[in-house]
């Protein structure tokens, strides 16, 4: 852990120290560079003096697979400052655990990196070690990555006996017992075949030394690769979701979504042209260049530099966050392509500063959602972006100018199940501030916080949310747009109806499947509809009262055994409609939508109370 003390500490001088990110085994600070450039700190304890000449170089030249890249070092009286770039990994205690176990053939290939990179650690001029803790390790895909290290004590350079342990962790998901017989039943509860278990106890029995150890898993490593030509994985594990931990900033909250993002060694952008004659035909694009030392915190486009494309594959759950400026308003595309280029998904702004979400198949393009007058991008103002992919379901995007509350929301129609590379298409006097792709862990924190905390989500469609002068949020939705509104909230909501048209459109579904519709007609009618073979009335009910344009109404839904209730409320004055079932009666599922549009306000805390 990094701590302010008495001494002079050269990375408060060169580092603006926004954060702390909490591991399994140790702390990062998040921070930037004078440059604005985005890096990690990490603390390592000097135990030894001096150090060795030409040690810093040689840290700052490793480029080693299974280390997290070192930008720069700074020596203090009793630390060390280690300089990193942001980088990507899945905690090792998430992915193995009790209910799901490495298959043998590739824990032994996890292994086998893991225990030559102790061994490359010790050739370092200054020799170091790492505990190969379960904890201390994240798995970037196949390829695992040690998060901290330490200066080796020349007096006590005895390893850390965590390394026994890690093939038993990996076949069977937990820590050892102390007993040998136990660690061996348990590795026969897992079916581990006898070559790994032997291997696995070999590992645990103290008279075995480290190097006789890695050479027998280095051995067992290349005969595997040998005989399956590559890593074999389970299927499902193959799918599994990538977790990161990263802290970003959603509305008025921080939330631990979870671990750092990805490498900063962007790929050359190639010369692609414009997929929809958004750009006029060059003959050839020049590639981006940058050294493999640099930081690459934005991208300026130009008129002979129109493309780019991100080292990132979307392939599970996952936020992208970045920026974006246009000094004029002359078209700019984001693109996520599928790998065969023959769809893909993206946001363009035109030269008018409108919003369109859109998809593309084959060279037809088709819109999904248009800004229009409702939300416009300005010239020379900064944009944060926000884009949310969860497989087989629609993008969901969000931006909005810094400095400003109000974001523009949109989802798609098409369910997208490929994965998805990143490019981007803009001319002279645009700049993208390189953005991040986070791995989502925690689906409910993520849209809790897409939506400031309310209990709305956008099903497709788009919309405004922003917050008034009294700090209630609004969602403003357009005509054709559906919210879902959580179970939690159905009985105290309050909307603003459209000025003409239909006042209201509530979908019910139970839990059964069954599914019911309510009506609120322009003629100050209520309608209550039973989706069965066709659309049957079962309920109707007059309002004798008026509701002026723009005013709130507060609507609750209930349902208690077989009875549905639902009441809507206006100041003083009430309307309700009630329906008694044959069955129970129990609620999952409540959308809004109208071809008019409406609004919705947050709940006042104080009316939801006495509700």
């Amino acid at each position: 852990m990094i701590r302010e003390q008495h001494v002079k500490r050269r990375y408060y001088e060169r580092f603006q120290v926004e954060d702390v990110i909490n591991f399994f085994s140790g702390q990062l600070l998040q921070a930037k560079s004078s440059d604005g450039a985005q890096v990690f700190l990490q603390s390592i304890k000097i135990n030894r003096r001096p150090l060795p000449a030409g040690y810093q170089e040689a840290l700052k030249k490793l480029q080693h697979p299974h280390l997290a890249p070192i930008l720069d070092i700074l020596e203090e009286e009793d630390q060390l400052i280690l300089v990193h770039p942001p980088f990507s990994g899945d905690p090792l205690p998430l992915l193995v655990n009790r209910e799901r176990a490495m298959e043998p053939e590739y824990a032994i290939q996890i292994a086998d990196m893991l225990f030559k990179t102790l061994t490359d650690l010790d050739r370092l001029p200054l020799k170091m070690g790492a505990a190969l803790d379960p904890k201390n390790i994240l798995l970037n895909g196949d390829n695992p990555v040690l998060l901290f290290y330490y200066i080796k004590d020349e007096q006590t350079s005895a390893l850390d006996d965590k390394w026994r342990e890690l093939l038993y962790y990996l076949l069977t998901g937990q820590a050892p017992s102390d007993s040998l017989k136990q660690c061996e039943k348990q590795l026969e509860a897992k079916q581990v075949p006898p070559k790994f278990k032997k291997l696995a106890l070999q590992c645990l029995d103290s008279k075995v030394s480290f190097d006789e150890v890695r050479r027998a898993i280095a051995d067992m490593s290349a005969a595997n690769r040998q005989a399956h030509a590559g890593f074999r994985s389970d299927a499902k594990q193959r799918k599994r979701r990538r977790i990161y931990t990263t802290v970003s900033v959603f509305a008025a909250f921080l939330v631990l979504v979870a671990i750092a993002v990805s490498q900063w060694k962007p790929l050359d952008s190639s010369a692609s042209g414009d997929p929809f004659g958004f750009f006029r035909p060059q003959e050839e694009e020049k590639k981006d260049k940058f050294s493999s030392d640099e930081l690459i915190q934005s991208v300026s486009f130009s008129n002979e530099k129109r493309s780019y494309t991100l080292p990132y594959i979307l392939q599970g759950a996952s936020t992208v966050r970045g920026e974006i400026m246009l000094e004029k308003l002359n078209g700019f595309i984001g693109l996520l392509e599928t790998k065969d280029k023959q769809s893909a998904y993206g946001l363009e702004i035109d030269n008018q500063g409108r919003l369109t979400l859109f998809q593309k198949a084959g060279n037809r393009k088709f819109e999904f959602g248009n800004s229009g007058t409702v939300y416009r991008i300005k010239p020379g103002k900064k944009y944060t972006f926000e884009l949310h992919y969860f497989p087989g379901e629609p993008l969901r995007i969000s931006i909005n100018e810094q400095g400003q509350v109000e974001k523009w929301m949109a989802v798609g129609t098409s369910p997208i199940h490929s994965e998805l590379f990143f490019r981007f298409y803009g001319r002279e006097g645009a700049t993208l501030f390189y953005p991040q792709l986070n791995a989502i862990s925690d689906r409910k924190a993520v849209e809790d916080a897409w939506m400031n905390g309310q209990p709305w989500q956008l099903d497709f469609g788009q919309g405004i949310l922003t917050v008034d002068d009294q700090q209630k949020n609004r969602l403003k939705v357009t005509p054709r747009t559906q919210v879902r509104v959580a179970l939690t909230a159905s009985a105290s909501l309050t909307l603003i109806p459209p000025a003409d048209g239909d006042r209201l459109h509530m979908d019910l579904q139970a839990i059964d499947g069954s599914r019911y519709r309510l009506v609120w007609k322009k003629s100050n009618r209520l309608f209550l509809y039973r989706f069965k073979d066709s659309l049957e009335k079962v309920k109707e009910q007059e309002i004798d009262w008026s509701l002026k344009d723009n005013e709130p109404v507060q609507v609750s839904v209930t349902s208690v055994f077989n009875e549905l209730q639902i009441k809507l409320t206006h100041g003083s004055k009430t309307a309700e409609i009630k329906y008694v079932s044959d069955e129970p009666i129990s609620l999952r599922d409540v959308t809004l939508r109208n071809p008019k549009g409406f609004e919705l306000l947050q709940e006042n805390q104080q009316e939801k109370g006495r509700n």
